[in-house]
């Protein structure tokens, strides 16, 4: 008899307080893992638990006793925890910025609470982007799986013969990661039934004497209402343990790609159009993506004012010399909040979300940084405080408000107007011709100082009851009107769409607000995305080179992605799917950039409409999706806005500029903030500007400028730099063009001590910081003095592409104690009434 063939087998068991306990209560993560465990001891497995950060902190305070059973099944190796993000979500329709956060935060809780670090990244749900592995590595990672189930939604990632690859991201970084390949397992028992005939048929063989891996995805729940049980699944792998043809052998997956360090793998380097998400994106009118981004960036605004403010010292607000728990606590929201299920169940359990969003809006409306700092600079009747959150200058009302910074003034918006001849609406001024065709919404003619395009029709197209509509007319002249820089017109018989168009001559941008409704007169729109209301824009696509961004990156549009997208026919959980195909998809964060061979370009950016499609004679954006999945609670009207840009050629840094400074109409965050100044000036008086970071090399960006607390993200970490510092300053920087080389950075100062580190806050490299002029942080040096601020320059080294992390202790900004004590004789025998007269 032939010696049996070696198979590792082991399984990830993924479930998530978020949406699960929402729905069956407070025995799923419990139940879940003594199912898990008695998985294990029943079959003599070993297996990997995917659960979301938050639920791990749940279950401390909710079920310690089986908290404790999981933390003794992963000192003893029997489990190992994968994934280790906070919220468990579909990254890639979030910032990078929440990203890193999501990783910071889960492993983080991990070693708080679990009392291990989390090694292996492995997500049951579609969690892909380029940049991805450089964020794992830079949290600690040394393995990856891509294998992801299908759910509601239907990924797909490249088959592979090889077991294990090295997975290259963006930037270069490297990490070994097991394969998607025909021994991957979904959780149902019939599939592994297929498995073993297939096996059976065509056996594997090792590779250099590893054996292969059988990888399966399991949502254990010991319940009847749930379909996937471990009582269901020990039979099936009893089965292929009593096959005389093979020996199983017990792994977790980063003891099996352990078994591969050292050999020489294959290199991966994915890009999107090998990929497909598997999501109906444009449900809702995109509600859960768009504010998610909103509130990221208002979160980053809120960290930034803050990070600032405690530069110059007491008085702290409100007693701090950072708001962290506050700041963080949103953070923490937001993050579960981003959950896979409160977007692609969002008719499930979106209304959760929907509180988390009105929590974070609720207490960064109450915390006001900016509104702290404002009282702060002062001012006089009429000033406007302008902050600027980004890591570059902006431009508001001909006004430079400075990078990572504000600005006080007056200021004013020019007042132009537009005016209506011949069923043309005409704009024109400081050299920014408008005109647009009345009937028809076609942009006629768009000419600013960086270029002119003519003819651009905004043709909507959508599905109903099987029949495609295209609607590219307006309903009647009084449709069309005129408020001051805004021109309104109505598109379509049945009120389908209003578009505002609103020009910033100071900019040389047009800005579009769409308001979008699909249930319309006759019924609503088609389920999926071939009755999606779709906006068609016509480019030359055998000339055209396509740009769109995702976290932390840009990348080219080739062919795009093609899949399969399924839906319910009617329950979610009991009736029959049913498949439409997908071709010629790519998804775009906050732009899409046009270049032609010549070097002229378009740039459309917009508040996360983030799926596009190819077509032939051009480009489509849904606007406006039905997804089956969300049942009876579903969405039918919509609003956005875009922001047309054209350029003689646009780096990829100069894209996100373009992009993140794109103020919709529809009354979301921005990147301004407004406020008339009420209070004098306190003593000593801050400059009227200040710039807090300035990045002197064009190609990279800084994104985030915010502190933390020492003593709460230091546990578990060894080389934590930020140790001794109470409050350590923090800077992101991100190269855009793929250009290595030495970045110089003006910082606030004297610095005492600057170092490069992961996203961990981990040791990297110590960086030395030299004086630099002042006038780079305000245009009024002198009032830095008080304050003992100085200008501090760095020097970062930095490859294409990289993701920078800096620690930085800035005197100024450390914490100033009072001397409480010496004011104890307010407190200390005033509740000695009897002394009182």
């Amino acid at each position: 008899m032939s010696k049996p063939i070696p198979l590792a087998y082991t399984f990830g068991n993924h479930m998530h307080w978020v949406d699960m306990q929402w729905l069956w209560g407070y025995d799923v993560l419990p139940g879940s893992i003594d199912d898990m465990l008695a998985y294990c001891k029943a079959t003599g497995v070993k297996g990997n638990i995917n659960f979301d950060g938050i639920g791990y902190e749940k279950l401390a305070s909710e079920a310690p006793e089986h908290l404790q059973k999981l933390r003794s099944a992963i000192a003893d190796g029997t489990i190992e925890v994968v994934g280790g993000s906070y919220g468990q979500p579909y990254g890639l329709f979030h910032g990078g910025e929440s990203n890193i956060r999501q990783r910071v935060y889960g492993v983080r809780t991990a070693m708080r609470v679990l009392g291990c670090r989390p090694k292996t990244f492995w997500e049951e749900e579609f969690n892909f982007y380029p940049q991805l592995p450089q964020m794992l590595v830079g949290c600690g990672f040394s393995g990856a799986a891509l294998y992801f189930q299908w759910t509601w939604h239907t990924p797909e990632v490249p088959m592979e013969e090889a077991p294990v690859v090295q997975w290259e991201g963006h930037d270069g970084t490297q990490i070994p990661t097991a394969t998607r390949n025909r021994m991957n397992l979904h959780q149902w028992p019939e599939d592994f039934q297929i498995f073993l005939d297939d096996l059976a048929a065509n056996p594997p063989s090792a590779e250099d004497g590893i054996p292969p891996l059988v990888l399966q995805w399991l949502e254990l729940m010991p319940t009847q209402d749930w379909m996937c049980r471990s009582e269901l699944m020990i039979p099936m792998l009893a089965k292929l343990k009593a096959d005389p043809r093979f020996e199983v052998l017990a792994v977790t997956l980063g003891e099996y790609l352990a078994k591969w360090t050292g050999k020489e793998l294959p290199v991966r380097k994915y890009e999107m159009d090998d990929v497909w998400h598997g999501m109906t994106l444009g449900k809702n009118g995109d509600n859960h993506p768009k504010r998610s981004a909103e509130l990221e960036h208002r979160i980053l605004e809120a960290e930034a004012a803050a990070a600032i403010l405690g530069l110059f010292g007491r008085p702290y607000h409100p007693w701090d010399v950072y708001p962290t728990w506050e700041l963080e606590e949103c953070w923490r929201n937001l993050l579960a909040a981003q959950h896979h299920d409160n977007h692609e169940c969002e008719g499930l359990c979106g209304h959760v979300a929907e509180a988390q969003f009105a929590f974070i809006d609720k207490l960064l409306t109450n915390g006001n940084t900016i509104g702290w700092l404002a009282r702060r600079v002062g001012g006089v009747e009429g000033d406007r405080l302008i902050f600027n959150r980004h890591g570059w200058k902006i431009q508001i009302d001909n006004v430079d408000v400075p990078a990572m910074g504000y600005w006080l003034g007056k200021s004013e918006r020019p007042k132009c107007t537009w005016t209506i001849e011949n069923g043309v609406a005409h704009f024109e001024e400081g050299g920014m011709v408008v005109r647009i065709d009345v009937k028809s919404a076609t942009i006629l003619e768009l000419t600013t100082a960086k270029g002119s395009l003519k003819n651009l029709p905004l043709t909507f197209v959508y599905q109903q009851n099987g029949k495609e509509h295209v609607v590219n007319s307006v309903t009647s002249k009084k449709s069309a009107r005129v408020q001051g820089r805004i021109f309104q017109i109505e598109v379509g018989r049945e009120e389908l769409a209003w578009i505002w168009f609103e020009p910033e001559p100071e900019t040389s941008d047009l800005y579009m607000s769409i308001s979008v409704r699909g249930d319309l007169p006759k019924g609503h729109i088609d389920p999926g995305y071939a009755g999606a209301v779709r906006l068609r824009i016509p480019i030359d696509r055998a000339t055209s080179t396509i740009r769109t961004d995702g976290p932390y990156s840009v990348q080219t549009v080739g062919a795009g992605s093609s899949g399969k997208r399924k839906y319910p026919e009617g329950d979610w959980m009991t009736s029959p799917q049913w498949f439409e195909s997908i071709e010629g998809a790519f998804t775009s964060q906050s732009f899409v950039d046009i270049a032609q061979p010549n070097g002229s370009g378009m740039q459309i950016s917009h508040t996360s409409n983030q799926q596009w499609f190819l077509t032939k004679n051009g480009i489509e954006n849904v606007f406006l999706a039905s997804d089956p999945w969300d049942g009876d609670v579903r969405k039918f009207s919509a609003i956005t806005s875009y922001k047309i840009s054209l350029h003689q050629g646009s780096s990829n840094a100069e894209c996100i500029k373009r992009s993140a400074t794109a103020k919709p109409l529809s009354g979301l965050s921005t990147s301004e903030f407004h406020q008339t100044i009420e209070h004098g000036l306190e003593s000593p008086p801050l400059p009227r500007q200040f710039s807090a970071v300035t990045v002197h090399s064009p190609n990279v960006l800084a994104t985030a400028f915010y502190r933390e607390q020492e003593t709460f993200c230091a546990r578990g970490l060894e080389t934590y730099v930020g140790k001794g510092m109470g409050h350590p300053y923090i800077l992101r920087l991100v190269e855009y063009d793929g250009i290595d080389g030495e970045v110089e950075v003006t910082l606030p100062g004297p610095i005492a001590k600057a170092l490069k580190t992961n996203m961990m806050g981990e040791i990297v490299q110590e960086l030395t910081p030299v004086p630099d002029r002042p006038t780079l942080l305000t245009t009024e040096p002198e009032k830095l003095k008080s304050f003992g601020i100085e200008a501090a320059r760095l020097t970062v080294p930095m490859r294409g592409h990289e993701i920078a992390t800096i620690y930085l202790d800035i005197v100024p900004g450390r914490k100033k104690f009072r001397d409480l004590d010496a004011k104890r004789e307010i407190w200390a025998t005033v509740h000695r009434t009897e002394d009182v007269k």
